[in-house]
């Protein structure tokens, strides 16, 4: 084995046993991962592999994840608002994937005590990285599969809703909304920007932050991924993969669109981006889970896309500021500018409007 340091015997043997070799056949190597505690490996023996992610600390595979966060709960009230990234949420949110026929990597071992779970390897190309050696014809009908797979998402609601997944007691209600935008202010204007915000305009833009986020927690709420983008979408023997799925929950059906087709990581341009919401439209028209209004949906995306561009924001800017970690300092400008373009689109958030784009002048 080589660069396994962080591999126990257990979690080395587990693997080995999946990839049906000897332990000295097998070769596990450190992978990228994305903005998360968890580290990545793969494990090779002749011509099978598989992931492994090690979580920062161990857990009991056999716990329900609600019972976790209650237990979080018990020692801060206010553990719901940031309970992200837990090994049971994700393999519950496999499982409901999974019975819902998503294309979600299968876990193939779990190993709490050596802080473990292997996956099934889906490979390294994103999305987000097949865009640059392909078409953009050939980028349409790999963002229209990608509409697809966000439509049969959402019609898994009333699968999760009818279980104990802990997806169906998590939602993109109020307090979570107003926590995201609060952990966007704290990180980019004030830790990123070093920004001394006046009171006046800090009371103006958290009026608008409250009327975002009260109208979004009053929509119809469906199943959420809540990581849906470009980075989180892999390509692989001609399908296309859903990972980073851990963290669904209910909220907005605009939530997981918005993320899509206004993904900072990519530029999708106006005309796609703008077919790609009459096709996700069209779809839910014939699914299970219909929208109730279409004009109303439409009001909901732009403000929806207000409060995700800002919410991604936050992260890249705690990921600079925070922890020294630029890989996502360049994706704050496009983040920021399609925020601006809803706002425009509403004809609101003038104080907010305002903040953003003295903001920019500073960079």
């Amino acid at each position: 084995m080589t660069e396994g340091q962080n591999i126990s015997p257990r979690v080395a043997e587990l693997a080995a046993r999946q990839l049906r070799a000897g332990a000295d056949q097998v070769t596990v190597a450190r992978i990228t991962g994305d903005a998360s505690t968890r580290a990545y490996y793969r494990a090779r023996a002749m011509e099978s592999s598989l992931v492994i992610s090690i979580y920062p600390e161990p857990f009991d595979e056999s716990e329900r994840a609600l019972d976790r966060l209650e237990r979080m709960e018990a020692a801060s009230p206010a553990a719901r608002l940031s309970f992200a990234n837990d090994p049971c949420a994700h393999i519950e949110a496999t499982r409901l994937f999974l019975e819902a026929g998503l294309p979600v990597p299968q876990i193939l071992a779990v190993s709490g005590r050596d802080r473990a779970m292997l996956f099934e390897d889906v490979g390294d190309v994103r999305l987000q990285d097949w865009l640059s050696e392909h078409s953009p014809a050939e980028a349409a009908t790999a963002y229209e599969r990608a509409i697809e797979l966000l439509v049969k998402i959402q019609e898994a609601s009333g699968l999760a809703a009818g279980s104990d997944y802990i997806a169906r007691h998590l939602a993109f209600d109020e307090p979570k909304l107003r926590w995201e935008l609060g952990f966007f202010f704290a990180n980019y204007f004030t830790r990123h920007l070093g920004l001394k915000v006046d009171s006046a305009m800090a009371n103006g833009v958290q009026q608008d932050f409250r009327a975002i986020c009260s109208e979004l927690a009053a929509r119809p709420r469906v199943l959420t991924h809540r990581d849906y983008h470009a980075r989180n979408l892999m390509m692989a023997g001609g399908a296309m993969f859903i990972i980073d799925h851990q963290d669904a929950r209910m909220g907005p059906a605009s939530y997981d669109l918005a993320s899509l087709v206004n993904d900072p990581y990519t530029s999708l341009g106006g005309d796609l981006s703008a077919s790609l919401i009459e096709r996700f439209i069209e779809m839910k028209a014939r699914s299970s889970e219909p929208l109730a209004n279409t004009g109303e949906f439409r009001n909901e995306f732009e403000l929806m896309n207000v409060q995700r561009m800002l919410k991604a924001v936050g992260t890249y800017s705690y990921q600079a500021a925070a922890l020294d970690n630029l890989t996502y300092v360049d994706y704050i400008e496009p983040a920021i500018e399609r925020a601006l373009v809803s706002i425009s689109a509403l004809g609101r958030f003038e104080r907010l409007r305002e903040l953003l784009e003295k903001a920019r002048e500073m960079k």
